[in-house]
């Protein structure tokens, strides 16, 4: 076997720059001219499911149900800490340091993975069955847990239609699954055509996903101001917190599911969080969950990077333990 050189790589690619102006150019443009821009907050969930649909034609749902055989155990013990435990302990720790932000971190830890958390996992080069599998087993628990969390610490009722919400999670799962089992089996040309465009079809979705969501709450960021700067350096803090704690969970598993369990930990569906913070009249709440897209995007960076020089380094290590063992067969020969 070759001895491979390990490529001292960019810390972000080209495709990562144009994502990332793009989306930071479209909350710009939400915040600068909402009455513009807010109209296309009603496509946000057709969005989040545009999204997942790309995700899902990349992978055979077997290869999710494999997943949750192959990681039975770290899996489960990384949906407890998602829903259960990183909420409770993010909670403690920001009532007693920052108590106005605690009901907005709470919601924040405890929601699900995000439903567009499949598709960054692709984009970094992560593996797509584990994060598909946390989006939607975390999505189909969350109406039991966060309520029941909320209810526990907080000391306010969650009256929400339980049902109503979880129907509704699972329209926004399986209505991109069923599609994209439709087009991979009975328009496969077409199936093959978004997946080879995935990149340029994201770049609209999303671009449509965050015109509408800072046009829509627009008005609640120019009222608070004074609390932005905060509440980006507060979400940079949650995220690399969950991010982190997915990796050190994974630290002996291959790369590609190293980066994925902090990806299911730090792409959340902070959306949802933004319509609680109005159901609970918490304003900061919904600023917090809207500039928490901040370290959602951003994240982007660190993890591509990190999947490219874990990828590398095993890369190198395959390459030197081959070299080693090439060398002893030599040696046994030559004795």
């Amino acid at each position: 076997m070759a001895f491979q050189e390990v490529r001292n790589e960019p810390m972000i690619s080209i495709k990562d720059i144009i994502l990332l102006a793009v989306v930071f150019g479209c909350m710009a443009a939400g915040v600068s001219w909402p009455a513009v821009t807010s109209p296309l907050a009603i496509l946000l969930a057709p969005v989040l499911m545009g999204l997942l649909f790309l995700a899902f034609l990349k992978v055979y749902p077997p290869a999710v149900w494999q997943t949750l055989r192959r990681h039975p155990i770290k899996l489960n013990l990384l949906i407890l800490t998602k829903l259960v435990v990183l909420p409770v302990a993010v909670y403690f720790l920001a009532s007693k340091l920052i108590p106005d932000y605690a009901l907005g971190l709470l919601l924040l830890a405890g929601v699900s993975s995000g439903l567009a958390a499949p598709f960054f996992s692709g984009f970094v080069g992560a593996d797509i069955p584990l994060v598909l599998a946390m989006t939607v087993t975390t999505t189909l628990i969350l109406p039991l847990t966060l309520p029941l969390l909320v209810k526990i610490l907080v000391g306010r009722q969650m009256h929400f239609d339980l049902l109503g919400l979880a129907r509704f999670m699972m329209t926004l799962i399986f209505v991109p699954l069923l599609a994209s089992l439709v087009c991979r089996r009975w328009l496969a040309r077409a199936s093959g055509w978004l997946e080879e465009h995935s990149y340029g079809i994201s770049l609209v979705l999303f671009a449509i996903m965050n015109l509408g969501a800072f046009g829509l709450y627009a008005p609640f960021l120019r009222a608070h101001q004074t609390h932005v700067a905060v509440a980006v350096l507060v979400g940079f803090g949650l995220g690399a917190l969950m991010a982190g704690t997915g990796l050190v969970m994974f630290w002996s598993s291959p790369p590609a599911v190293r980066v994925a369990a902090a990806g299911a930990l730090g792409w959340i569906n902070n959306v949802l969080v933004i319509v609680l913070g109005t159901y609970f009249n918490n304003p900061l709440t919904s600023v917090v969950a809207a500039l928490y897209f901040i370290p959602y995007y951003m994240l982007i960076i660190p993890l591509s990077h990190l999947a490219r020089s874990l990828k590398d380094r095993g890369n190198y290590e395959e390459a030197y333990r081959g070299l080693k063992e090439r060398g002893a067969r030599q040696r046994s020969r030559a004795r």
